[in-house]
């Protein structure tokens, strides 16, 4: 089961998502865990700056997750997702890590460890941005993040991650993220919520839905997981966008499948 949590943190990743996809797991060495996702995402409201407007747009995301233990302790994550809103569509933005354990406790009870990783996202096509509706704003970031985890012998876990996002092109951005996740693993199914923020510094006020100049935003979800067998299983996920800038209020549902190699 526990080879199924290093892919669900990164399930839910969306064009807004923050999280990115960086969990508290890694996989053995030389085993690989694949998760295809498709989400559904849609909101009636977008904050313009901090003005909310009645704006209605949905979006479907499907996307591919795949994580290769490269050691016992270091493991390369790539992610790739593709966009349709209304009429646009494409490959968006892609994402690649490189994450390392850095410090690891065990005692009876469970076990802490700190799990840094190092990464950038860029855009994997010449999408446009001058439509109503684009898929994104083509933006390149340099990302780091730190991950400090629990688990305990029952079950049960806590996460917390943050880091820095640095936008190197079109323009200079600076982001800060956190993300508080609790959550239990069996051997019968895996469940978990968890709460996101993420904070642009400076950031300017977009001009048309998905502009990029910077979002800001407070989100919060869950999921459930089912193992099917030992090597594949199903999950379920609901988020949902509290408030923000920059950012619409919005819904999303997703649904995918895993599957451990190796």
């Amino acid at each position: 089961m526990k080879r199924a949590f290093t892919v669900l943190f990164c399930c839910f990743t969306s064009w807004l998502a923050a999280q990115g996809p960086v969990s508290g797991f890694l996989p053995e060495a030389g085993n690989t865990d694949i998760a295809i996702t498709y989400a559904y995402e849609h909101f009636s409201k977008y904050f313009f700056g901090s003005q909310k407007q009645e704006i209605e747009q949905a979006m479907h995301t499907a996307s591919i997750f795949i994580e290769h233990g490269l050691s016992s302790k270091s493991s390369l994550v790539v992610a790739a997702p593709y966009l349709w809103i209304g009429e646009n569509h494409g490959l968006q933005d892609g994402s690649v890590f490189l994450k390392f354990k850095s410090w690891y406790k065990e005692d009876n009870n469970g076990n802490l460890s700190i799990i840094g990783a190092l990464g950038a996202t860029f855009p994997l096509s010449k999408y446009s941005t001058d439509v109503s509706n684009p898929i994104g704003a083509r933006a390149t970031l340099l990302q780091g993040r730190i991950v400090a985890q629990y688990n305990s012998v029952f079950g049960a876990f806590a996460h917390l991650q943050s880091g820095i996002d640095v936008r190197v092109s079109p323009d200079n951005l600076y982001a800060l993220p956190v993300v508080f996740r609790v959550g239990y693993g069996g051997s019968w199914f895996y469940a978990d919520g968890w709460l996101e923020y993420y904070h642009t510094f400076n950031a300017g006020t977009d001009v048309s839905v998905t502009g990029g100049s910077g979002s800001t935003w407070l989100r919060t979800g869950a999921t459930l997981y089912y193992p099917i067998t030992d090597r594949f299983g199903a999950f379920l996920g609901f988020a949902q966008i509290l408030n923000g800038r920059n950012i619409g209020l919005s819904s999303r549902w997703n649904l995918g499948v895993v599957w451990k190699l190796g």
